[in-house]
């Protein structure tokens, strides 16, 4: 079925693989006279739900740190036991169990109109905290997987440096087989993968997690397409020296990226020179996520397309093949245009140029990757 199996690793990459997947959602087709254009099998699994329902569910594992998750239950409804029915639980444990519970975070309007199955409201950068907040998609608990040994945006030890990444990677590794126990029961339910999909930050201690992920991936599957979408956070607002370990961060993630990846993309909001065509608020991850989701989103339409008795199919390895001409050049230029091009200024640049990396303030140029020997999307 082509499959392609997706890795999300760390806040912003959740920010942006929800767009993803809402995205996907949206594709669905319930009419029996009307033909999605997109192979769903490709990126969601089918399931049976602990009432016996039948199921259809993202492909992906998805790891973020303690208190990332917000108001979203590791176990959806569609797997939840309801109290007292779980036979096996009941006979480990004879007496009656005492309960502790902790006040779980509320949900925003928005997700509960879509509980109640009302078409919720429009919503505003002001009303989302995490990236579950706009969700539309349930999740399978064995995808969602939450570190506990850092916490999000903690001041106290913050998760920031890449050998920090690298360091916990091993540690669970070693404690609990994570790879195994959390990527191998998806991709063996797979008939025909055709890929891995990748969401990770690269200037923070997720690049170095992300490093050592890639190389037990590559282990894993050696011949296998791994496509790395590889984020940046917005640098303008950031202190100086903040900007320098980012940047540092973000060459060592790279660097080890390229060498295990077929394609690596890095993805992040240039500082300068954005068309006025495009609104966004630099300040939200929302609105930050929602641009890199569109770029990936469309770049990538090819390797889900619905095949038909004429056309040929475009795999992500295909992708990557025409981008690596010369079998060295696994790194990737990211451009995008948005509306008609006609509107522009004639002192705007055409696209919107997603490479950046690092700030224009620390002498990085806008454009310049191009002018190297990169593929470019």
């Amino acid at each position: 079925m082509r499959e392609i199996v997706t890795l999300q690793l760390g806040n912003l990459s959740n920010y942006v693989a929800t767009h993803f997947w809402n995205t996907q959602e949206s594709y669905f087709t319930y009419s029996e006279d009307e033909k999605s254009l997109v192979d769903h099998n490709i990126h969601w699994r089918a399931g049976i739900g602990e009432d016996g329902s039948d199921t259809f569910l993202p492909r992906a594992v998805v790891y973020d740190l303690k208190g990332a998750f917000g108001p979203l239950r590791k176990v959806n409804p569609m797997y939840d036991v309801a109290p007292g029915q779980d036979v096996a639980l009941a006979s480990l444990w004879p007496g009656k169990p005492a309960v502790h519970k902790q006040n779980p975070l509320s949900s925003i309007d928005y997700q509960r109109d879509l509980d109640a199955g009302v078409k919720p409201g429009k919503l505003k950068a002001s009303d989302i905290r995490y990236w579950s907040d706009y969700s539309r998609v349930y999740h399978h608990p064995k995808s969602l997987v939450q570190l506990y040994d850092f916490e999000l945006n903690s001041s106290i030890m913050p998760f920031e440096r890449f050998e920090m990444g690298t360091e916990l990677f091993e540690s669970l590794e070693k404690e609990n087989e994570m790879v195994d126990r959390d990527w191998r029961p998806f991709v063996e339910e797979c008939d025909q993968m055709q890929g891995v999909q990748v969401y990770t930050t690269l200037d923070d201690a997720w690049g170095g997690f992300a490093s050592s992920y890639l190389e037990a991936l590559r282990d894993e599957h050696p011949k296998t397409c791994i496509w790395v979408w590889g984020l940046q956070s917005p640098v303008a607002t950031i202190a100086r020296e903040k900007r320098r370990l980012r940047l540092a961060n973000t060459a060592m993630s790279l660097n080890q990226a390229c060498a295990q990846a077929s394609m690596v993309v890095p993805l992040g909001l240039p500082d300068s020179r954005i068309p006025s065509g495009i609104a966004v608020d630099s300040s939200s991850a929302w609105n930050v996520s929602a641009l890199l989701a569109t770029a990936t989103e469309t770049a990538s339409l090819q390797s889900r397309l619905r095949l038909d008795g004429s056309s040929q199919h475009l795999g992500m390895a295909d992708m990557a093949q025409c981008l690596n001409v010369s079998g060295r050049q696994t790194l990737a230029n990211m451009r995008m245009a948005v509306g008609p091009q006609a509107e522009l200024d004639s002192d705007e640049p055409p696209e919107l140029d997603l490479s950046q990396i690092g700030s224009s303030k620390d002498g990085v140029k806008t454009g310049s990757s191009s002018n190297r020997a990169f593929g470019r999307l």
